[in-house]
């Protein structure tokens, strides 16, 4: 499974596959905001919110393989003007319906949908871009004017009128996907073509999850996937308790929004720099390196009094490291498989993102209502931190899963 040269991408195939990164990323981004701030609005304890938002994750990591793979299967297009359809109709069912059992039902729901929004943009740039750094750190870099741009206007409009407006605007977002997903060829047409969209076909396949976890016998995609999943669980500390934190000590919405815009800012710039990136050292170091910085700087945030300014100094810094350690990530996975298997390698980072993501906040819930929330932060930024050590210790005794160039 050996990535083979392909010709130059075409321009409009280029800047669909931008788009779409820009849309579905910061998707994720507008639920990892609002969801929280909505939650606390109804009263929810940190158990229930934790619960709230490891739901998104569940079944993500359960059919994120089947969604890299029925992309590769019926082609993204297909997959994702389904997709952008549900995302929008769930929007707006989260202020229609403020009662926690459905909210947890639809959160499972519009979980998986932007989830595979998201494996889709992936899929296209991966297909597209044939797997070059450049090309990856330029998509890194465009998607971070979605998640800039998106929480702060989430946050005012959460601020001057509350749900409706904001989760009004994950519809629109929703929507306009769909619009770009339906102006835009289908990136894999030949393979699509071959198989007709059924009841049938859209159903998961035992193959498929062996196909996709095989590749995990490939030590390069073992190591970014496991690597990916602790970074993941950073975002999944700020998705869920860092909001409720922040909230606790008087930050309103727009002001969230702030820090989670900076965070996009700093990765943004810093993925453009991926090619200087490999010249720090050893790729495996690198991303190891990168990844516990970006836990430490969220795990200690109840120790730094509140203030704004270093708040917002941590969040610039895990920006460096997480756009550092991101685009190489990619470029690392998608030359080490062939194109056909673009999608199912993205499904499987993405399952392990998710398989984190649906663990930490309702453990992370948990502790803070029986200890406090600040023992949340510390115990799972040491148990993350203690994973990076036994990885990078896995790889000093056993080379082979290491990443030397």
């Amino acid at each position: 499974m050996t990535a083979t040269a392909t010709a130059s991408p075409d321009a409009k195939s280029l800047r669909a596959a931008y788009g779409l990164g820009v849309l579905g990323i910061s998707l994720l981004d507008l639920y990892a905001l609002i969801v929280p701030l909505y939650a606390v609005m109804l009263g929810a304890s940190a158990t229930e919110i934790g619960i709230l938002m490891g739901s998104r994750s569940v079944l993500p990591a359960i059919f994120s393989i089947h969604g890299g793979s029925l992309m590769d299967r019926l082609g993204t297009r297909r997959v994702m003007l389904t997709c952008t359809s549900a995302v929008t109709v769930l929007a707006l069912m989260f202020p229609s319906v403020p009662w926690f059992p459905a909210l947890v039902v639809i959160q499972l729901l519009s979980g998986l949908f932007t989830t595979f929004n998201w494996i889709g943009a992936q899929t296209l740039i991966a297909q597209v871009a044939d797997g070059d750094p450049g090309r990856l750190g330029t998509f890194n870099f465009v998607c971070r004017f979605g998640t800039i741009g998106a929480p702060l206007v989430a946050g005012y409009l959460w601020d001057v009128g509350g749900p409706w407006p904001t989760f009004g605007m994950i519809a629109s977002w929703a929507a306009m996907m769909f619009v770009l997903i339906w102006v835009i060829p289908e990136p894999n047409s030949e393979l699509a073509a071959e198989t007709r969209p059924s009841i049938w076909t859209a159903l998961p396949r035992l193959s498929d999850y062996t196909r996709s976890l095989a590749l995990m016998l490939i030590p390069v995609v073992a190591f970014t996937v496991i690597v990916s999943g602790l970074r993941n669980a950073a975002t999944s500390i700020q998705n869920s308790i860092y909001v409720v934190f922040l909230q606790g000590i008087g930050y309103d919405g727009m002001m969230i929004g702030v820090l989670f815009a900076a965070l996009e800012v700093t990765t943004g710039i810093a993925s453009l720099n991926v090619k200087s990136v490999r010249k720090l050292g050893r790729p495996d170091a690198v991303l190891l390196v990168t990844t516990a910085a970006t836990i430490v700087l969220i795990a200690v945030t109840p120790y730094l009094g509140g203030i704004f300014a270093i708040l917002l100094a941590m969040q610039l810094l895990r920006g460096v490291a997480q756009g550092f350690m991101q685009p190489l990530m990619f470029s690392i996975q998608s030359t080490a498989v062939g194109k056909d298997y673009q999608g199912a390698v993205v499904g499987l980072r993405v399952t392990a993102n998710r398989l984190f993501s649906a663990v930490l906040p309702p453990i992370m819930g948990f502790v803070a209502d029986t200890f406090s929330l600040k023992a949340s932060f510390v115990v799972t930024g040491i148990g993350l931190v203690a994973g990076c050590a036994a990885l990078g210790w896995l790889v000093v005794r056993h080379p082979e899963f290491g990443i030397r160039a």
